[in-house]
């Protein structure tokens, strides 16, 4: 039975039954909101990231959140005037002031010179390797040993004697010297200089403070509340010392910083745009439908988005914020088939089946097309667009529905028909110049399509401000890139094994990468395997004679050049004293600390447990740890630079693939409408034009697409065939002169309700507004002024041949 059939049997078992239409659409509302009742919603950013070849992109954005500094607190105190110890103080009162829940301040004090040395001391049983035998017999032969006694005689004498004297007399034997080397990857950190309990840059203009805080960084509530217990100390701290704002820059930067910026812009946004799009959507209502029954035309949106909400929940367990809010802006194209539906019924108000029966097949196959362009974003690799796919091809549905089945029943009167009979015969003249320019925006636009860049940058997605950037440049010129360096993870399933693997690792890059900034942990926390290797080598080194004979030599040399007998028996003696193997835990609570707590990120129950070497960003690093080399290490290595080259190779696949199969569906669709040739190409030609000038618009612009471009797509596909299937069918059925102007109008509703996000400061909401709005404009334009000329060739042939 063909579906016209079937809707005027439901329409006639609605028909005069308002309280029962009303019922089944209250039902239908309620049905909808059930599943909502157990959705879980995450705002997690990794939902809209490609999952890439088994997972690795994913996985790779994982490891990148274990980023060093991720989730840290960072507060910079900087003067190019004040002296250092100015800058001391504000930072104690800046820390003195900090409360939980909102900071913490981290005491670094544990990190001094003394303590450094003491601990290397105490490990240097777990830390002395084969090659460092070597140094230590030539350290203790009594020629070295001598003039070592010397070297700490002048020290001591010295203006810096006094500083050293707890150093000398703990390690008279300058063993220090061996251990301190295994620290010396550490000068490829970040310009941190420690003193005393403070971290200073290299040329002590800055002060750096890390916090924690036990605010999540995604919460924009309470963390606009964490930036105004900020600003609150930040005034007493200067006014506490005396200083002007002027004279001292305090900054902080966090996680918390950007997502306050972006909840804040957003809600600006919403409230400017919807003003904006109410206003537009008003002068359309008072302009084109000026009847009560038809605000229910402008219900079809609400219907949509409860259907595909309510359709995702079933399917996905845990939802995409991102994905709702942008699927509800995607489902602008809803309303179109409510105003065809309206129109329709205008034209024919007294005989409401025969209108249905008019606007049933092309409303039916637009919903169709338009599905058909959703649907083919479920074959992108990024879960959210999956996400995005069945939301809006189940609110499409739902909105062909209420369209059909609703639309007729409450709407009873409409505007005055418009005289005047077919509009696709009655157009302007200069079709030659119209064709002309058609041609030269379709090659204009192939053009710069082509020569469009990807965005792969994720903090482009949000919004910066200008004093959001202005911090992110004085942390770069005080602090260096705090981010640009590449992560090199060796994984293990215990502790033990990611361990074994990092010396394996640390192995290869002396070898092979030997002139690469590296900072890796295993000089200073090699494996337990390792630890009890060199605690035998040790042992066997300090057997009791050996050790005899050295304090012997020290107190025989000692006494020669003046320093008291026995002064340094005590410690030599603690030589032989029995520390434990050396742990993550125990080094984690030691002077050292930093490093655990900056190198081996926090693994999940059951999950490989990492450590992290950091490198530079360079090809040469990349290139180097290709897969195969990856594999023979069980490492992984992340960056900013590859995983952007990724990103982009898998986005550039993703929306090939979704383009194609989106246009052969469309096309197979409107193929099995018209079959006819000729009448299929005009119909999907609109949808061509907008996806054409979109890209086109985009590259001549020079604005690079990123992944909410891709994601409105379908919206211009969707609308862009809806307009050519309904133009078309004018050549097959009684033209109507309501079917452009309710083309127009679904056209003018989609841009003044979604169209109107172009204005948005929030760069992913501008980015799906510019998408909508050159899209659906090319294509609106192409279907009611290039269309009509081109549906008119055959017949002004025809005319010419009779």
């Amino acid at each position: 039975m063909p579906s016209h059939y079937k809707l005027q049997e439901t329409h006639s078992f609605l028909k005069n039954k308002k309280i029962q239409s009303i019922t089944v659409l209250l039902f239908f509302t309620l049905l909808c909101a059930l599943p909502l009742l157990s959705i879980t919603l995450t705002e997690d950013i990794s939902t809209m990231i490609p999952q890439g070849k088994d997972g690795r992109i994913a996985d790779d954005f994982a490891l990148l959140q274990k980023a060093p500094l991720s989730g840290k607190v960072m507060i910079s105190i900087s003067s190019n005037t004040a002296k250092p110890q100015q800058l001391e103080k504000i930072a104690d009162s800046i820390s003195a002031r900090m409360s939980p829940p909102y900071l913490t301040a981290q005491d670094y004090s544990g990190t001094r010179p003394q303590a450094v040395i003491n601990f290397l001391l105490r490990q240097a049983p777990n830390l002395t390797t084969e090659n460092d035998l070597a140094r230590l017999k030539y350290i203790t032969s009594q020629h070295v040993i001598k003039q070592t006694l010397l070297q700490n005689k002048q020290q001591l004498i010295s203006p810096a004697g006094f500083g050293l004297r707890k150093i000398i007399a703990s390690d008279p034997l300058d063993l220090r010297s061996i251990y301190l080397e295994k620290l010396a990857p550490l000068k490829h950190l970040p310009r941190f200089k420690v003193q005393g309990k403070h971290l200073f840059n290299n040329d002590r203009t800055a002060l750096l403070i890390f916090a924690k805080s036990e605010i999540p960084m995604t919460d924009s509530r309470l963390g606009a509340e964490l930036l105004s217990h900020f600003t609150e100390i930040k005034k007493s701290a200067l006014a506490e010392n005396n200083a002007a704002a002027s004279d001292i820059n305090i900054s902080l930067l966090s996680g918390h910083l950007y997502t306050t910026a972006n909840a804040s812009i957003i809600k600006r946004d919403i409230f400017t745009l919807s003003a904006l799009s109410i206003s537009a959507l008003l002068i359309l209502f008072f302009y084109s439908f000026r009847r009560a029954g038809a605000l229910t035309v402008f219900l079809a949106p609400g219907v949509a988005i409860l259907a595909g909400l309510s359709t995702a929940a079933i399917f996905f367990q845990n939802l995409s914020a991102i994905v709702i809010g942008f699927g509800a802006v995607l489902m602008g194209i809803s309303i179109d088939f409510a105003v065809h539906t309206y129109f329709a019924l205008a034209d024919n108000p007294e005989d409401k089946n025969k209108a249905l029966k008019k606007v049933s097949s092309p409303i039916l196959f637009g919903a169709a097309t338009s599905c058909a362009a959703f649907a083919a974003l479920y074959v992108s690799g990024i879960p959210g667009i999956k996400q995005l796919a069945l939301f809006s091809v189940a609110g499409i549905i739902a909105a062909c529905g209420y369209a059909l089945l609703f639309i007729p029943r409450f709407c009873s009167s409409f505007p005055e028909k418009t005289l005047g009979a077919n509009t696709i015969f009655h157009i302007p003249k200069h079709k030659t110049a119209v064709i002309g320019i058609s041609i030269f925006i379709l090659t204009a636009g192939t053009y710069y399509a082509l020569n469009n860049s990807f965005d792969t940058e994720l903090k482009n997605l949000g919004y910066i401000s200008d004093e959001i950037r202005n911090t992110e440049k004085l942390f770069h010129e005080k602090w260096g890139n705090l981010s640009r360096q590449a992560l090199l993870f060796a994984k293990g399933e215990t502790q033990e094994s990611a361990l074994q693997n990092n010396e394996r690792l640390w192995a290869d890059l002396s070898i092979n990468l030997p002139e690469t900034k590296t900072v890796n942990l295993a000089p200073v926390l090699p494996s337990t395997k390792t630890q009890l290797k060199n605690r035998k080598l040790w042992a066997e080194f300090w057997k009791r004679e050996q050790l005899n004979r050295i304090i012997s030599t020290v107190n025989s040399e000692g006494r020669k050049i003046g320093f008291a007998p026995d002064v340094f028996t005590a410690s030599l003696k603690k030589i032989h004293s029995d520390e434990p193997v050396l742990t993550v835990e125990s080094m984690n609570s030691s002077a050292l600390g930093f490093l655990t707590e900056l190198l081996i990120p926090k693994s999940g129950q059951g999950k490989n447990k990492l450590i992290m070497t950091l490198l530079p960003d360079t090809d040469k690093v990349s290139d180097y740890f290709n897969e195969q080399k990856e594999q023979e290490l069980n490492a992984r290595l992340v960056s900013q630079s590859r995983f952007k080259a990724t990103l982009e190779t898998e986005m550039k696949a993703d929306i090939t693939k979704f383009i194609c199969l989106s246009g052969l569906l469309v096309t197979l669709l409107i193929g099995i409408l018209f079959r006819n040739l000729r009448r299929a190409a005009l119909a999907i030609f609109p949808a061509v034009f907008g996806v054409v000038c979109t890209f086109g618009v985009l590259g001549f612009l020079g604005i690079p697409l990123n992944i909410f471009h891709i994601a409105a797509l379908p919206l211009v596909i969707g609308l862009g065939a809806d307009y050519g299937i309904f133009m078309v069918f004018q050549e097959i059925k009684k033209p109507s002169p309501s079917t452009v102007k309710a083309v127009k109008i679904s056209g003018l509703t989609t841009l003044a309700g979604f169209g109107v996000l172009v204005f948005a400061k929030h760069p992913s909401l501008h980015s799906l507004g510019a998408t909508v709005a050159a899209g659906v404009s090319a294509a609106l334009i192409c279907a009611v002024f290039i269309l009509p000329h081109l549906l008119r060739m055959k017949l002004q042939t025809e005319k010419d041949h009779a």
